[in-house]
């Protein structure tokens, strides 16, 4: 039901806490059992326009409020979007190469305007294959077969700030004896990723604050020494409130 106050005054009403009391006492009931809808529009103590729901972009799955943000993506499933991490964006896996150079994954990144001192969480998980990279052994310009590595990082900002941390690795897919790839048809790895190795399931949080404002980027990077690795499937999740 509509909120009704129980004391209605005029200019000639003698104003007493009991009746002040008991407007407040009654709109205070009226508020812990739920507004009704229709008194947005009609009500004398409310209007529309000091209610603001928050955007939403539908691209990103972000959505802006006016206390903070939240924002969800996912590449799994029937809607799987696969993307690459490869060696040779980052110095072709060269052996003892600094690793300096981390390279953003494709989608899985969020940019938010912010406009106070804020707080949150990044959250991400992914399922990858690793390799098989079975590219032969060069002393100086490569690893052996069986040491090369995946990095997956978060970071805040850009890739230079890749929480080297929090990377975890995943390795290159192991097959025995040097039999990793078939190259005669069916053409492929000739293992099963999840027995030899190759197969990762990763997944992490990171923290983000800051006393400034403007865009915050917050995102995966990776750091390969593999010349392909797969991700299969990957989910990430954003969160943001004001302080």
């Amino acid at each position: 039901m509509a909120y009704t106050k129980p004391n209605t005054f005029s200019a000639s009403t003698v104003l007493t806490a009991a009746d002040v009391e008991g407007n407040t006492e009654e709109l205070r009931a009226y508020l812990h059992e739920g507004v009704v809808v229709g008194d947005f529009e009609s009500s004398t103590w409310i209007q529309t326009r000091h209610i603001q729901p928050p955007t939403f972009e539908p691209y990103s799955g972000t959505q802006h409020g006016v206390s903070g943000h939240i924002a969800g993506q996912s590449g799994g499933g029937l809607g799987v979007r696969l993307s690459f991490c490869t060696s040779y964006l980052t110095g072709n896996g060269k052996a003892n190469a600094e690793p300096a150079d981390w390279v953003a994954i494709p989608n899985t990144t969020f940019s938010l305007r912010m406009h106070r001192p804020y707080r949150g969480f990044f959250h991400w998980w992914m399922e990858l294959e690793h390799g098989p990279d079975n590219v032969p052994y060069v002393a100086g310009q490569n690893y052996n077969t069986i040491d090369r590595l995946n990095y997956i990082a978060p970071y805040l900002g850009n890739t230079g700030f890749a929480d080297q941390t929090a990377a975890q690795e995943g390795q290159n897919h192991q097959g025995p004896g040097g039999t990793w790839w078939n190259t005669a048809s069916p053409v492929g790895a000739r293992y099963p990723y999840t027995v030899a190795a190759g197969y990762g399931q990763r997944d992490g949080v990171m923290r983000i604050e800051s006393n400034s404002v403007g865009t915050v980027t917050a995102g995966l990077c990776y750091y390969g020494q593999i010349d392909r690795v797969g991700i299969v499937n990957w989910g990430i999740a954003l969160e943001a409130w004001y302080i």
